[in-house]
């Protein structure tokens, strides 16, 4: 039932993606007076159809539902009657063919906008800025943050809620730029020394963890989830227990638990733990974990944390009509901005290619967020809406960057590339779209083995 639902939702997820930017080809080619033939969502065997408009378009949905397309009257594919030669979109200006091909990513930004503008109009949910924990010898400390800090700004960008807070951060230093916080602290903004982007790793899961610097979440010594099977239930650690010391180390937070289990894989290690004010040792032998070529230990554990803690540290967040278009357009445009230097840096070996996702981490991802809420759900949509929109982007033959690119050739030469060039092209480009989806599904496996 749970992969029923979640296939379910992914459909879902891709199939408002993949609409809204085929009507953006679709409704650029009406405007340019090119006629459509056929709106289809879906490949493969059509299960509904419908013609309607005086131009017959046949609007379908078809079995496969991993893309779409726009089909127009156009001579390559057939014959085109006399009197409507005109309205065929090869025989439409360079300047028509441009507009109609990348309309199509444009309307993926311009619902990433709207999607956005939803989440800042309605109000969604965050943690507050508050510092929870600073670690020893991190480089938190080193800037001069203290614990009970609220962090006010993040490059002298206001910052709300904590996932503000990490979106800046990755956002800066993908620039290759320093990070500067103000905090406040006893009702003054006091701004701390500058955080090198070259210490700042974006290939880490958590990166404002990676420079010492966590929330009210990792003060939790206590445990608040026991998986059933794993390491820590089959040596009888209970939910509430509270972990004191690890091999006779002192531990003064969850991410100090959670450091020592990662380092101990396969290895047995002793929990001094209090339990209904009774101190017990327990020896667990911590999981070998192996992910993205690393190994690390597991227990099966999370923190708990107070709901009263929870409630106090949460904010709702909501703006204005105005306001929310503006910081709608911004969020997209940083997105848009952090997007392209990730595939840069991919290009350049700067990242790992590991954290590319196929459908099956998109369907798991998508089926989080809609559980999580429409607010989380509407964030993953703005957020892979852009991707496609810049993924079409690229200029790759077979995606619209493809097409762009051969129009921006035949601007500069002043005729239109052969046809038999462009299959070369295509046949180029279906191969290198092959192995990025066998690619990206290999990595989705790898993260579910």
């Amino acid at each position: 039932m749970d992969l029923i639902y979640t296939i379910s939702i992914f459909i879902l997820t891709i199939s408002i993606i993949v609409t809204f930017h085929e009507y953006g080809h679709y409704i650029a080619a009406r405007l340019c007076g090119v006629k459509v033939k056929e709106f289809s969502i879906g490949f493969g065997k059509k299960l509904y159809g419908k013609k309607l408009g005086k131009d017959f378009t046949e609007y379908k949905i078809c079995a496969l539902p991993l893309g779409g397309y726009v089909k127009m009257l156009d001579e390559r594919e057939g014959d085109v009657e006399h009197h409507e030669k005109n309205r065929a979109f090869n025989n439409q200006s360079l300047c028509k063919r441009s507009i109609i091909v990348f309309s199509g990513p444009l309307f993926n930004f311009i619902l990433a906008a709207f999607f956005y503008f939803l989440i800042f109009i309605s109000g969604y949910d965050g943690f507050k800025t508050n510092v929870g924990v600073v670690e020893n010898n991190s480089v938190a400390e080193s800037i001069g943050l203290y614990v009970d800090d609220t962090i006010y700004s993040v490059n002298d960008v206001k910052v709300r809620t904590w996932s503000d807070v990490t979106l800046q951060t990755v956002k800066f230093a993908s620039e290759k730029e320093d990070i500067i916080l103000e905090v406040l602290r006893e009702n003054r903004i006091i701004k701390l020394n500058h955080i090198s982007h070259e210490v700042i790793s974006l290939e880490q899961q958590n990166i404002l963890g990676s420079l010492g610097l966590l929330n009210f979440i990792s003060k939790s010594q206590k445990i608040g989830y026991v998986e059933d099977g794993s390491p820590a239930f089959n040596s009888g650690l209970l939910r509430g227990d509270k972990i004191i010391s690890i091999d006779g180390l002192k531990v003064n937070n969850w991410n100090d638990i959670v450091s020592i289990i990662k380092k101990n894989p396969d290895i047995n290690i002793n929990l001094n733990i209090l339990r209904e004010n009774n101190y017990i040792n327990i020896k667990v032998l911590p999981e070998l974990v192996r992910s993205d070529n690393l190994e690390y230990g597991r227990l099966g554990i999370s923190p708990l944390v107070e709901e009263k803690e929870i409630q106090e540290n949460k904010i709702k967040v909501k703006y204005k009509f105005f306001e929310s278009i503006k910081l709608s357009l911004i969020k997209t445009y940083d997105f848009t901005l952090l997007t392209f230097n990730f595939i840069f840096k991919l290009i350049k070996g700067e990242v790992s290619a590991n954290s590319i996702s196929g459908p099956v981490g998109i369907a798991g991802y998508a089926a989080d967020s809609f559980n999580s809420g429409y607010t989380s759900f509407l964030g993953l949509l703005a957020m892979l809406s852009i991707s496609i929109g810049i993924l079409n982007l690229l200029p790759i033959p077979m995606l619209d960057g493809g097409h762009l690119m051969y129009y921006l050739i035949e601007f500069i030469i002043r005729k239109p590339i052969s046809d038999k060039i462009q299959l070369v092209f295509q046949q180029i480009g279906m191969t290198l779209l092959i192995l990025l989806s066998f690619f990206a599904l290999y990595n989705d496996l790898l993260r579910i083995m």
